[in-house]
């Protein structure tokens, strides 16, 4: 497995510089093919009671029990960090799994002060390495706050995954997924959030597999 603090695998500066003004990542925009064509598709089957709702604050719906799941629509001006913050408020997250396609500079500021707070112990981002609209502003926010902090460890795939699952110092297992990325806009966006061990479980386990399938490939890029 990769060494603490490494990049994986290594080319030189000609050929890659991560954060510089020219080549920003590892793949061409929506390539064709990736080495994770190659895995097979992962699915979890299960049934929970299921709460819908249309919400103009957190505090209107509360957070799921557990085998309960929430099915939302925001219309208004939302981050999807703050449902992340909402559960950190109220419960120590203990372990945090998280896909990122883009994020903004306050939502990265949240997800560290939550951290360096203590309210969340520690946290996985496998963020998306597509160049989209955002790129730029990303990986500085990336290359400035989340590399090198000691509670986070990050990887780059080709990844549109947008989610983030944790276990809580109460023994909750929240999930939430989405079409919202962690910045503020105010479009329609749908959310789904669980109270499920299975479904964290199988969060960590997705996660990992693709990090292992993915070892010794150039699209890999793990920072720990």
């Amino acid at each position: 497995m990769p060494q603490k603090g490494k990049r994986q695998p290594m080319k030189n500066d000609s050929q890659l510089n991560l954060f510089g003004e020219q080549e920003l990542i590892t793949v061409e925009k929506d390539p064709e093919r990736s080495g994770l064509e190659q895995m097979d598709d992962r699915a979890l089957a299960r049934y929970t009671e299921r709460h819908y709702a249309l919400i103009a604050k957190l505090e209107e719906l509360g957070l799921p029990k557990p085998g309960q799941q929430f099915r939302l629509i925001t219309r208004r001006t939302f981050n999807a960090i703050q449902f992340l913050e909402y559960i950190a408020s109220r419960e120590k997250i203990i372990d945090l799994k998280m896909a990122i396609y883009s994020i903004n500079y306050n939502a990265a500021k949240i997800l560290v002060r939550l951290i360096d707070e203590g309210r969340i112990e520690r946290v996985e981002i496998l963020m998306s390495n597509l160049r989209n609209k955002a790129h730029r502003e990303k990986e500085e926010i990336i290359k400035k706050m989340f590399i090198g902090h000691n509670k986070i460890s990050i990887f780059f795939a080709s990844s549109h995954a947008k989610m983030f699952s944790c276990v809580t110092s109460e023994g909750n297992y929240y999930t939430c997924e989405g079409s919202g990325n962690l910045a503020f806009n105010s479009r329609v966006e749908q959310y789904v959030i669980d109270n499920d061990k299975e479904l964290y479980d199988f969060s960590c386990s997705w996660m990992e597999d693709i990090k292992i399938f993915l070892e010794g490939k150039k699209e890999l890029e793990i920072y720990e």
